[in-house]
């Protein structure tokens, strides 16, 4: 397996933010997002079917990037799960980070990373991530079934090699219903999320100890959308813990892409002037009420791929410096 170069043995790694990266194409862009996070501890997880020159092109010249083990991380599956708990982990045992922010390959900064140290100095000890109770409006698109996305956890769903089976416009296909344990206190949420170091090490420690979970979330559509929100948000898994998430909304997206909306746009230079109003929005501060979190201002944004040079020099010109 092709593999860039770690930091030699025994190197500390102190930054106080590491950043685990979720890529599967594009190197291009890797490089310019990690080039852009400069000075963070950085943490690249790459799918087991991108070729090993893509994964060498992505990390070409970046000599202290540590790949981290690799799992198939297709639409909908627990590998997304896993990729980005291997990740977290290996940040853990590599870094000192106080914070770890988890980002996809087609993600970029709004802010300098200077900017974005100074913004999570005051967030020592606290996670920021969507927090959506269920059931969750913006998942009743389905048809026939305006639940709130409780479907999605009240089904067993039809797996091939513990894959699961996509069919018309990305479900999956139900074979069974199942129960809910009590002690979950269900959150729709984003992948896409800032760890605070604790936070991080409780939900690896709350999936180890427990098989049980994972044999729930494997079976759970888009567990990467829930899990690591649910188990934080549930009292009986993790204690106090979940008194200290907050939600956020800290990635900027455009969900009027593709069918029924269900996947991002790609952004171009056209959407700079809405990527500038949402940099400029007030920071969000850890005491806000959780309302606060849905106009705070956007850390991040995606996605971002080949056509995007143009609104991403005009980012690095007028919003990152």
């Amino acid at each position: 397996m092709a593999r860039a170069p770690d930091p030699p043995s025994g190197a500390a790694m102190s930054s106080p933010i590491a950043v685990v990266i979720l890529a599967h194409n594009n190197p291009g862009h890797v490089q310019r997002l990690i080039r852009a996070l400069a000075g963070f501890d950085i943490f690249l997880h790459c799918d087991t079917k991108t070729p090993d020159d893509v994964l060498v092109a992505m990390t070409e010249g970046l000599p202290h990037v540590v790949l981290t083990p690799r799992y198939r991380t297709a639409r909908a599956n627990w590998g997304m799960v896993e990729g980005e708990l291997a990740g977290v982990r290996t940040a853990l045992e590599r870094s000192q980070a106080e914070h770890i922010i988890v980002a996809s390959g087609s993600c970029y900064p709004l802010l300098s990373a200077e900017d974005l140290q100074d913004e999570l100095a005051g967030w020592r000890g606290l996670s920021r991530l969507e927090l959506s109770p269920i059931p969750y409006l913006g998942w009743s698109f389905r048809a026939g079934k305006p639940d709130g996305g409780l479907w999605r956890f009240n089904h067993r769903f039809l797996t091939i090699r513990g894959s699961m089976v996509l069919v018309h416009h990305g479900y999956p296909i139900p074979i069974g219903r199942r129960t809910i344990p009590a002690k979950f206190k269900l959150h729709a949420s984003s992948q896409w999320k800032i760890y605070a170091r604790k936070h991080a090490q409780t939900v690896l420690r709350a999936l180890d100890a427990s098989p049980e979970l994972v044999r729930f979330w494997r079976g759970t559509f888009a567990a990467d959308e829930s899990c690591v929100s649910t188990i934080l948000s549930s009292p009986e898994l993790v204690g106090s813990v979940a008194e200290e998430i907050r939600h956020d909304r800290t990635w900027y997206i455009d969900w009027h892409g593709g069918e029924l909306g269900g996947h991002p746009r790609w952004l171009d230079v056209s959407d700079f002037p809405r990527l500038q109003l949402e940099r400029g929005r007030p920071p969000l501060q850890p005491d806000d009420e959780r309302e606060r979190g849905e106009d705070s201002r956007k850390l991040f944004a995606r996605k971002f791929g080949h056509d995007s040079e143009a609104v991403l020099d005009l980012i690095d010109e007028q919003l990152r410096i």
